[in-house]
């Protein structure tokens, strides 16, 4: 009595199609991620849910325009608004400087 399988072919081996089923499977995980994160980059586990849609905030104003500002409103006079510019802009001194004697100091 001689039976023939239905599924019987792997007398040959499974063939070249074994190599879809991991191109699939990459393809659907691929196209999966670009429709749940709308091709943003993945940031990783601990990043929120919400911040790829909240809005970029502005930079923080430096030093110095914060000093203008202040000087516009009000709230400190020319005098300290002076003092202040100068100590913002002044080059730094080197520590080499005071560490080194001068023969006239």
């Amino acid at each position: 009595m001689h039976t023939t399988l239905l599924a019987d072919g792997w007398n040959g081996g499974p063939g070249p199609w074994i190599l879809l089923v991991p191109l699939f499977w990459i393809t659907a995980i691929v196209f999966v991620r670009k429709v749940v994160f709308g091709g943003r980059r993945f940031r990783g586990p601990r990043a929120e849910f919400g911040a790829a849609f909240a809005p970029r905030q502005a930079p923080a104003p430096s030093p110095i325009d914060t000093l203008n500002r202040r000087y516009a409103e009000g709230q400190i006079d020319e005098f300290e608004y002076r003092e202040r510019y100068d100590l913002l802009t002044a080059l730094p001194e080197s520590p080499f400087e005071k560490a080194a004697p001068r023969d006239g100091v």
